[in-house]
């Protein structure tokens, strides 16, 4: 046996031994893959920090809303700039199809101001630039 079809079959050996389905591994990943409120709640928040830190670069404090930022998250999403200093920010998004369900961000620090929670599980971001979302079943 050829050494490329020795590492193809264990390739599918180790596939299979792991609960990939057959012929999962020649699979192109996007091609299964599709967006959900949070996945699209959490790419917008993503883009607002990217968008905040650009903003930044040439103004005293952070953005305090979208238009400033120039960003359209879409009709199915709100995006809400909870409050801006010179140190930090913080942001909640919403989609249309997860009532009372929500995503947060925050960069830096607010004085006096908890960082932001989520609405439907009252989750507190943790991590500094990484949105964190609600269960969106």
């Amino acid at each position: 046996m050829s050494r490329a079809r020795h590492l193809t079959a264990h390739a599918l050996v180790l596939g299979l031994s792991l609960g990939a389905p057959i012929g999962a591994w020649g699979q192109n990943a996007s091609a299964s893959w599709q967006s959900t409120p949070a996945s699209i709640l959490k790419a917008a928040l993503r883009n607002v920090v990217a968008a905040q830190d650009k903003y930044r670069t040439s103004h005293p404090i952070y953005a305090g809303s979208l238009d400033a930022l120039a960003l359209n998250p879409g009709a199915d999403v709100k995006i809400q700039i909870l409050g801006v200093t010179s140190n930090g920010w913080r942001a909640k998004a919403t989609h249309r199809a997860r009532p009372g369900r929500s995503c947060v961000v925050f960069v830096g620090l607010l004085a006096g101001a908890e960082l932001p929670r989520t609405d439907g599980d009252g989750e507190m971001a943790g991590e500094e630039r990484v949105p964190l979302c609600d269960r969106m079943e």
